[in-house]
């Protein structure tokens, strides 16, 4: 379901004053060495990172359970933890929060609360690079949770009653998901994190969720640019797409829900690579569809 935005006296943007120019230390849990989307043999992110002289990479979280979450404030940097024994079980990276790209906030009152429609947040999208080398670039997605529609200025104790059980995140079950099947036609997940917000935050003890992804060259195919280009190359993405279709389909905002869909070339109207014709039967005219 989605939920509509509802005026508020909070600005959900916040995360451009808060996150740019910070660092943040992300890690993996799980083997990373699959086919990049770009191809196996392009430049990407090193994978086989050596944990700095000292600092042993972060324990392992069991199948389904979510990983250690640091109780620092949100403004600081994750601490990296220890783990006991010889072979490492994880990569620890810290990266440099550069630009945001987009953010959205999920307003919710407590009516929505209370009708169960999970907590209020808001999502920032932003460019990153690994500290140690700027010229490795990456996405970073933040998921942090604000405060019930009216309760923006309450007392901290009454923002904290908001915080709920820790949820599993869609997009990190999905990415893990995929990468573990060696799924080449998505972006590699390079490192996640989960925090808890510090007593001066908006929710203390709210979450605040990272993920980290490869950023494969190249521009988002945008509608405008689909249609701009000539019919052999519209042929050609379309080929593409069904190809990257058959191999992370069944997948719905995140969440595997069964496993997989049935190819249908109603398909190709639903992402907007072909146009139909205005007539309620048009899944039975493609002949009449324009590519």
């Amino acid at each position: 379901m989605t939920l509509p935005a509802r005026p508020t006296e909070f600005d959900a943007r916040f995360l451009y004053f808060r996150m740019v120019g910070t660092k943040v230390t992300t890690f993996c849990d799980f083997n990373l060495q699959q086919p990049s989307a770009v191809s196996p043999s392009a430049s990407a992110i090193s994978l086989s990172v050596v944990p700095p002289s000292g600092v042993s990479p972060p324990a392992v979280s069991p199948p389904g359970v979510s990983p250690p979450v640091s109780t620092d404030s949100f403004a600081a940097a994750p601490t990296n933890v220890s783990l006991s024994g010889s072979a490492p079980l994880g990569i620890s990276r810290s990266w440099i929060i550069t630009e945001r790209l987009s953010e959205e906030a999920v307003y919710l009152t407590q009516e929505d609360a209370d009708d169960g429609c999970g907590s209020p947040m808001t999502v920032g999208k932003f460019l990153c690079h690994l500290e140690e080398d700027p010229t490795q670039i990456a996405f970073m997605r933040v998921y942090y949770q604000i405060p019930i529609t009216g309760t923006e200025h309450a007392p901290p104790a009454t923002r904290t009653q908001q915080v709920q059980p820790d949820e599993v995140c869609g997009e990190i079950e999905a990415f893990k998901l995929l990468m573990s099947q060696g799924c080449c036609s998505v972006p590699r997940l390079l490192g996640y994190c989960e925090k808890k917000q510090g007593e001066h935050d908006l929710v203390p003890g709210g979450y605040v969720k990272y993920i980290v992804w490869e950023k494969v060259p190249g521009e988002p195919l945008t509608e405008d640019f689909f249609w701009s280009l000539d019919p052999h190359k519209r042929k050609d993405i379309r080929a593409k797409f069904r190809d990257a279709f058959d191999r992370i389909s069944g997948f719905r905002r995140g969440w595997p829900i069964r496993d997989k869909l049935p190819w249908s070339d109603t398909h190709y109207v639903a992402y907007m690579l072909a146009n139909p014709p205005d007539k309620s039967d048009w899944p039975t005219r493609p002949g009449e569809w324009e590519l």
